[in-house]
């Protein structure tokens, strides 16, 4: 995602907070759910308990993510150029842009399924370093504009319960055919997105949905809606018609799991 301004220093970042619904096949019933799944070390983890100690990282400069190497020799020459001084770098210009294009490579802790921040190590400068008007500052005008990667997804199996059940009350009898669990349907995935100022995870600077209750409401413009052309519903190719809420992003089968597309084999 990209934000504008003056989010380019090394404390600034963006907050990425899910929230899961389930919904059934027929669009109807929509409710919020918790959702657990299997660690390597206990059964029916709850995400966002104690419990829940699943640390995701993401690399910026990975095969698959596409990021333009010209985005990574920019950000790096703005970043030197403008805090080298500031801050009292011992290094060449050329040696801290080798270091800092070797460190994309290198993995990055976001947090967990319950929370992610992607930080400055996730973030390149877009804006526009050519054909500027005399005197404008290349470098500060190429941090003005910052592009944020990130990943996202949910474990490889998880079970959904209504939000509040308490699973405990069922002891050694869950399986994973259970009743308390909810199938024949999706499980969506709702995020809240916020941008974090000089690392005051406290309060957030900006939000990307414009909430009755934000100090921001009326003021700016709710991103999925007026900017980005969010629908209120979708029909499937089965017919069947699905509302949708402002920041809703992902739709999985309860019923299905990544593991239901591999399978082993042999010849003997």
């Amino acid at each position: 995602m990209m934000t504008k301004g003056n989010m380019f220093n090394d404390q600034d970042g963006i907050r990425i907070t899910p929230t899961f619904y389930f919904v059934q096949k027929d669009g109807k019933n929509r409710r919020l759910v918790d959702l657990y799944y299997h660690s390597d070390t206990a059964r029916f983890v709850k995400i966002g308990s104690s419990a829940d100690v699943e640390r995701r990282n993401v690399i910026l400069n990975s095969r698959l993510r596409n990021v333009p190497g010209q985005d990574l020799v920019d950000t790096s020459s703005t970043l030197w150029e403008m805090f080298s001084g500031p801050r009292g770098w011992q290094v060449t210009k050329q040696r801290y842009m080798e270091k800092y294009i070797k460190d994309t490579s290198k993995k990055t802790y976001v947090g967990g399924y319950d929370v992610q921040i992607l930080t400055a190590p996730l973030r390149t400068f877009r804006g526009n370093m050519y054909g500027l008007p005399a005197g404008v500052d290349i470098y500060r005008a190429n941090a003005a504009v910052q592009q944020w990667y990130g990943e996202y997804s949910l474990p490889a199996a998880v079970y959904v319960v209504p939000k509040g059940t308490n699973l405990a009350q069922y002891g050694g009898r869950l399986d994973d055919k259970s009743k308390v669990f909810l199938k024949d349907g999706y499980i969506v995935v709702n995020f809240t997105i916020e941008t974090i100022r000089n690392g005051d995870t406290s309060n957030p600077y900006l939000q990307y949905i414009r909430r009755s209750n934000s100090p921001y409401y009326g003021v700016y413009d709710n991103q999925w809606r007026d900017m980005e052309g969010f629908k209120s519903s979708f029909t499937t190719p089965y017919g069947v018609t699905f509302g949708s809420v402002d920041g809703d992003v992902l739709y999985y089968n309860a019923d299905k799991s990544s593991y239901d597309d591999f399978n082993s084999s042999g010849t003997h």
